[in-house]
């Protein structure tokens, strides 16, 4: 099968696991033995890059509000113009945020037939669907073009068509926005890891004295709530030791200021050490290196990566259950659970889990038992082409 992928970001320029879990799934799909070439953005790109095989970065993606706005002829033509030279079987639309809204509705027009993989709340393609339903319904060229089944709650190229979910949360988001889907291919596709770069290092974890949080530096994720967390526990008798590393960075050097200064604040000045970005071929060290994952997400997370890549090297969650974290963690069983936002209910769940050694062993074997059979890449993967083979192949 020829499958063009069209994403906002692609490693090795990415921001956050999600793109980095495209490149993961492009290179099974390759592996596999399927042509797939990736259209992407010209983000953090420079001209003087050698360019990758498969990957043409030509599309722009704003990202920031001072950003120009989108010269939707030239991005359109530059989906055209991949669709002409490689006569893909499947337009697969990852990532669109900040890309062009115009593109998946290109690939529509042309007749090419388009599949959507789903790892975020925003949904950018189904908010549009209103205002492009009612533009085509006031103009009666387009109406006639497009047909009445445009004219439909929910974009028609998301209707009976093939759309893969990175959790069940996100599938009922869809449901919710009145989406009909076609259940013969679309699917709940959890995000699952190489396991094999991720192993348990046999060391005790126990007792907890080693915290970590690993992503985005961003106000949804939570970050000021595992700093204050930390805080109250780390002032407490018996927690002398406990260190709290944060690894990751983003696009909100404001907030990244207010996080390096809290520690401070708080009187925990010394014990919280910011580690910056990591790249990910290093990340499995510092998985090695600690003892416990703080996952203080805020915002609805869709289903994440890093708890997998965690709790298959051995840590324990300590984790919100917004959005797909759910299907993840259930309370003392795979993980240790907090209300997001409630810096003392992260601090109760540090000190249960601290206090009590059978509790935290009998978590880090379910947690590793799950991830272990439910969450591998090639399992993701085997949902993603069985998906695309039955709705392109038949």
């Amino acid at each position: 099968m020829k499958i063009l992928v069209v994403t906002n970001l692609y490693p090795p320029h990415h921001v956050g696991g999600y793109e980095l879990g495209c490149r993961d799934v492009v290179e099974q799909l390759r592996s596999r033995g399927h042509a797939v070439q990736v259209l992407t953005s010209t983000f953090r790109h420079a001209a003087t890059e050698a360019m990758e095989t498969g990957v043409a970065r030509t599309l722009q993606a704003n990202l920031t509000a001072t950003a120009p706005p989108h010269n939707k002829r030239a991005e359109c033509a530059q989906l055209v113009a991949a669709l002409k030279q490689f006569s893909p079987d499947v337009v697969y639309f990852w990532n669109q945020a900040c890309l062009c809204h115009w593109l998946p509705l290109v690939a529509y027009w042309h007749g090419v037939q388009t599949a959507f993989f789903l790892s975020d709340t925003n949904f950018v393609s189904w908010r549009i669907a209103a205002w492009l339903a009612g533009w085509a319904g006031r103009n009666p060229i387009v109406r006639g073009l497009l047909g009445n089944h445009f004219l439909v709650r929910g974009w028609p190229l998301l209707q009976n068509q093939t759309c893969h979910f990175a959790s069940e949360f996100l599938r009922r988001v869809a449901l919710k926005n009145g989406i009909a889907l076609d259940p013969r291919t679309s699917v709940v596709a959890h995000w699952g890891i190489e396991q094999a770069q991720f192993t348990h290092t046999p060391r005790p974890r126990w007792p907890v004295r080693r915290l970590l949080y690993a992503g985005q530096m961003i106000p949804q994720k939570g970050v000021h709530t595992a700093i204050a967390a930390f805080a109250q526990v780390a002032k407490e008798k018996g927690f002398a030791d406990l260190s709290f590393s944060i690894a990751g960075g983003g696009m909100h050097p404001e907030y990244e200021k207010e996080l390096q200064a809290l520690p401070a604040k708080l009187g925990v000045a010394g014990r919280v050490h910011f580690l910056g970005n990591i790249p990910r071929t290093e990340l499995p060290q510092i998985y090695a290196e600690h003892d416990v994952l703080l996952f203080p997400s805020e915002w609805d997370e869709p289903f994440a990566i890093t708890p997998l890549e965690a709790i298959a090297s051995g840590l324990v969650v300590v984790g919100t259950t917004t959005g797909g974290s759910g299907e993840l963690f259930r309370n003392r069983e795979t993980a240790m659970t907090f209300q997001a936002g409630d810096a003392a209910d992260c601090a109760r769940a540090l000190r249960v889990l601290a206090g009590n050694q059978k509790l935290f062993e009998q978590i880090s074997f379910n947690a590793q038992l799950e991830v272990r059979s439910k969450h591998t890449l090639a399992a993701m993967v085997d949902k993603i082409e069985g998906s695309l083979l039955g709705k392109f192949e038949n």
